[in-house]
């Protein structure tokens, strides 16, 4: 991947964006509470990950969608990590083949899905589809280690 797609340059458009929507979710998140308690992550992490999704790739994205199979493979990533063998993490891992399941025929089914995605994904994406390495383990691969 061109180093220069992370340079400061091109990552502020996508700091500017991501400032934005979180600015945005929060106003909504915190008058949908209207002044109930929550517990912080329950708050924090839907809201993070529905501004990086929207922020990085664009407003089409299904983040609604993928927070729920996200959330169960994050809960066990850490047993991945350490090295627990496949077959006994068969729940984590469907979590992550729902995922790919989503991102495929809802998000990069569509011919211009990544026109507006930030420059190192969109570029990452051109890259993947012009070697033809497009799979459903490349696909794990991405969403395990990130874009």
């Amino acid at each position: 991947m061109n180093h220069k797609l992370l340079s400061l340059t091109y990552v502020q458009p996508i700091v500017d964006k991501f400032i934005v929507l979180t600015w945005q979710y929060l106003e909504e998140r915190v008058s949908r509470y209207n002044g109930l308690n929550a517990p912080l992550r329950d708050f924090i992490v839907p809201l993070t990950f529905d501004t990086s999704g929207h922020a990085f790739f664009r407003k089409d994205c299904p983040v609604r969608d993928l927070f729920k199979p996200f959330k169960l493979f994050d809960d066990n990533f850490h047993f991945l990590l350490a090295g627990v063998p496949r077959m006994s993490m068969k729940g984590p891992i469907n979590d992550l083949d729902e995922m790919a399941t989503i991102i495929e025929e809802r998000y990069l089914s569509k011919p211009s899905a990544l026109d507006d995605a930030f420059g190192a994904i969109r570029e990452h994406g051109r890259v993947t589809k012009e070697s033809g390495f497009v799979s459903r383990s490349s696909l794990h691969a991405q969403l395990f280690f990130g874009f």
